[in-house]
């Protein structure tokens, strides 16, 4: 079963490269009339509307890839429940050109589509049952779709180590593969770990820590949110991604991260209410997504243990607030090829990607680093231009050496973090070319490729070609977030021509596979688009 899971990812994975003679199959062009609905609801589901606050946590960015503080416990009301919502799944803007406009959110998305649901099982607490939600961003409302005993949250407690709740995000297929076709598989996983990683700052916002419950398999949390019991529209079902605790005390023991057996066992008697929405008039049915969604599901199992090693702070302080530069993240279309940065930014931005104990985002303890950073060094000023390599897990170092071109000169260039030069020169063109020809890669400050160790984690565990997925795009949020303090921008990329950027590595195997790109640089804005507040729709009034 595992070999036959293995040889599906391998197919699907080889078959949705793109190449320099050709593309991953998709539909070929943008069928307006029915792209889906950015907006899931559950027509029918009690609506709790959330206040929509003013202020927000006042935690300095410095302090962000901290570990929570020691005092008392944040605890959990509306207010705050709403915050930690909104600062992380919910809108950041509304965008405006002539007649058109279309929403942003706190959690970047491929193409700006958004598969990532997120749902939550709450506690009795606001003045309502406690059960099953689903968070609507559109109008930052929690739909209940079930409710569940009192009498459970003593065992949840209990089992946890203290008061928190549970988050789950699941993804929707078909709002990628609308426009990304078969390659988009890939897509809605890297937005589910950009979804992870905003989660885990907003839980850090409010002095919280969130948990990767990493031993609960799909078909637990499934059961657990009702979508064995949900009549989905065709091929708009949702399916389970992850599920994550939120501690209120955020300095207590390890979480067990496994879902108490009580949970599942009265979730699975509850009746679950409300209606999926239609989402498109005419879902298209791309069976390689079908096939490899099926291979790469997850049973449950033991967690796995992290070795993390401390990292030195970001070098440059920033007088911002996390909560400001969380809102005001955005991807930059365009960069200005004439300016640099400085090494202390660049090194700044690339810090916080090394995974810390008990950090955000990493600290979610969701599996030990398996990814590393290629960077195509442009315009960094006392750096030279060139290719190098950011290992994020110190151990892979030797493989690495040994498996990639044996001319590289590996030379270390910073004393605390785990950067090597690779190779000297002007690397603009290369970072254009593999990155889909696209102009952004080049005209930088940097680009980045980022490197997954593949054979050996998929063989044995399948479902990690989600996890290492969800890696890059948590790597890809920290970028986004440095980039942002530091008055610059990033921009994910997910084109780019997979095996030519192997063989520029001396890759001839599978045992390394790029999986995402990004890039940051100096932004070009575009002057011409109208800027409108995130929830300027909504009437009820503001607390």
């Amino acid at each position: 079963m595992t070999s036959s899971a293995y040889e599906t990812i391998v197919a699907y994975h080889e078959a949705t490269k793109h190449h320099f003679h050709r593309y991953a199959r998709s539909a070929g062009y943008m069928d307006w009339a029915n792209q889906p609905n950015p907006f899931r609801y559950y027509e029918g589901a009690e609506k709790i509307p959330l206040p929509i606050l003013q202020d927000d946590p006042d935690l300095p960015y410095d302090d962000l890839h901290s570990p929570p503080l020691s005092g008392p416990p944040m605890p959990l009301d509306l207010k705050r429940l709403s915050s930690f919502l909104a600062l992380s799944m919910g809108l950041s803007a509304w965008k405006k050109a002539g007649a058109s406009r279309w929403s942003l959110r706190i959690n970047p998305s491929s193409g700006n589509l958004h598969p990532t649901e997120t749902h939550l099982v709450l506690p009795p607490a606001m003045g309502s049952t406690g059960g099953v939600y689903h968070y609507s961003c559109f109008d930052h409302t929690l739909e209940q779709r079930a409710d569940l005993p009192e009498a459970l949250w003593p065992e949840m407690e209990s089992h946890f180590g203290g008061a928190g709740f549970l988050v789950a995000l699941s993804t929707i297929f078909w709002r990628e593969s609308w426009k990304y076709g078969e390659r988009a598989f890939r897509y809605c996983n890297l937005d589910a770990g950009h979804a992870l990683a905003a989660l885990s700052y907003a839980a850090r916002l409010h002095n919280w820590r969130l948990t990767c419950l990493t031993g609960a398999g799909d078909r637990q949390i499934s059961t657990l949110l009702g979508f064995d019991r949900t009549r989905w529209h065709p091929l708009e079902e949702e399916a389970p991604e992850l599920i994550c605790w939120v501690s209120l005390d955020a300095v207590t023991g390890a979480v067990p991260r496994s879902i108490p057996d009580g949970l599942a066992q009265s979730c699975r008697a509850q009746p679950f209410r409300g209606t999926p929405n239609p989402l498109s008039a005419k879902p298209v049915n791309w069976s390689a997504i079908v096939d490899v969604a099926e291979a790469v599901r997850k049973p449950q199992t033991d967690p796995e243990p992290e070795d993390l090693a401390p990292i030195p702070e970001s070098p440059i302080p920033v007088d911002r607030s996390a909560a400001e530069v969380i809102r005001q993240r955005r991807s930059a279309v365009n960069y200005h090829p004439q300016k640099s940065i400085s090494t202390e930014t660049f090194i700044s931005i690339l810090s916080p990607t090394v995974a810390r104990p008990g950090a955000p985002p990493f600290g979610v303890q969701m599996m030990p680093p398996c990814v590393h950073l290629l960077l195509f060094v442009h315009r960094v000023d006392g750096t030279p231009a060139g290719l190098y390599l950011l290992v994020r897990q110190l151990d892979h170092l030797p493989r690495l050496q040994a498996q990639w071109h044996k001319d590289f000169l590996w030379q270390r260039v910073h004393e605390g973090l785990p950067l090597y030069l690779l190779q000297e020169g002007d690397v603009t063109v290369d970072a254009m070319e593999l990155s889909c020809h696209q102009e952004i890669a080049g005209q930088s400050a940097f680009a980045v490729a980022m490197l997954a160790a593949f054979e050996e984690n998929l063989r044995s565990t399948p479902y990690k070609y989600r996890h290492l997925h969800w890696e890059c795009g948590m790597i890809g949020q920290v970028l986004y977030l440095g980039a942002e303090a530091h008055g610059i921008r990033g921009t994910g990329i997910g084109c780019f021509f997979d095996d030519p950027v192997h063989r520029m590595l001396g890759i001839e195997d599978r045992r390394y596979q790029s999986l995402y790109h990004f890039t940051i640089g100096h932004p070009i804005e575009d002057k011409r688009l109208e800027t409108l507040a995130p929830y300027h729709h909504l009437d009820r009034t503001r607390h």
